[in-house]
């Protein structure tokens, strides 16, 4: 029981440490720690991926994961992308579309969930699509300091994945 306990418990869990990568992630981009930021960033998709795979797995799917898991994507996805356009990595005017994109579709689940229906707007594969697309541009951009050489080359790759 115990053991089945905990197991029930693991996609939540990394959910939380998402959250947790947000201010690890100022602390790394600020002290210019880039193979770190890339191992987070890594780690962050990958336990993006896990919670939501884990928690149907183990039948495990909770409210509280349901709500956090938008939330610490698009925490996360932000705070990345407002330090970038700090070191020009990302543009103010595209990473200003996807901060009030993410505002109106959080907006519309709020207003939906208040009426009863959530259903509404529950996760789609086109969803799913876009922060797929948004962790690799993320992940490309992360690589920019790496290789000074190709920064132009990897800025436009992310630039078109974002």
């Amino acid at each position: 029981m115990l053991v089945m306990f905990k197991q029930k418990n693991i996609p939540n869990i990394l959910t939380f440490s998402r959250l947790l990568c947000c201010p690890i992630w100022l602390i790394l981009f600020y002290f210019d720690y880039y193979y770190l930021s890339l191992i987070l960033v890594i780690y962050s998709a990958i336990s993006d991926y896990l919670d939501g795979f884990l928690a149907r797995k183990l039948n495990s799917i909770s409210k509280i994961g349901k709500t956090l898991d938008p939330i610490a994507d698009k925490i996360f996805t932000c705070t990345v992308l407002i330090t970038f356009i700090s070191d020009s990595r990302a543009n103010f005017i595209i990473v200003s579309l996807i901060i009030i994109r993410e505002l109106i579709v959080s907006g519309l689940r709020e207003a939906l969930a208040i009426y009863n229906h959530s259903q509404a707007l529950n996760v789609t594969l086109l969803s799913k699509l876009k922060t797929a697309f948004q962790f690799i541009a993320i992940f490309i951009l992360t690589l920019m300091p790496l290789s000074i050489e190709y920064s132009l080359k990897i800025y436009i790759l992310g630039s078109i994945f974002l």
